[in-house]
């Protein structure tokens, strides 16, 4: 990410690249499960699918039989491991561009309303003012994206 910011002009650029994540599923794909003496203990491959995981278990058993035991580590009482890895989380796969659309639109300033937006494959730039975009600072974000490109 770079971010380019000149108050006297005003403008404000920001320039993300990304990975797409492909999505999956079920609590099978996206963590281990193991079976312990004080339950059965998920440990996810990857944070972003946290809040889904802990939300589907909640609405399935309840806050009380599920507990977040690490940052990606999460403790289940009285349940099958093999009913576990079966549960479905969410319905489709993350929206990895809409989640970074919708960041880069919350840290542009407030009154920086005339907006032109770049969108490449994995990358997004964002030029925000609050005149009309001018060419050199379309320069400067083709500059932004380059740097990060690599």
């Amino acid at each position: 990410m770079r971010i380019y910011i000149k108050p006297e002009d005003p403008v404000f650029i920001i320039s993300l690249r990304y990975r797409e994540y492909v999505g999956r599923n079920t609590i099978g794909e996206l963590a281990s499960v193991e079976e312990r003496v004080s339950g059965v203990k998920i440990s996810l491959d990857s944070e972003i699918d946290l809040g889904d995981t802990l939300k589907s278990l909640w609405d399935m058993y309840g806050r009380d039989r599920v507990e977040q035991a690490g940052r990606m580590d999460i403790m289940v009482t009285g349940v099958d491991p093999e009913a576990l890895k079966k549960i479905k989380i969410r319905d489709k796969a993350i929206d990895v561009g809409g989640k970074i659309n919708e960041l880069a639109t919350r840290i542009i300033p407030e009154g920086f309303r005339v907006r032109t937006v770049i969108r490449r494959k994995n990358m997004l730039t964002i030029i925000a003012a609050e005149d009309p975009i001018r060419d050199e600072w379309k320069k400067v974000a083709e500059k932004l994206e380059a740097e990060i490109a690599c």
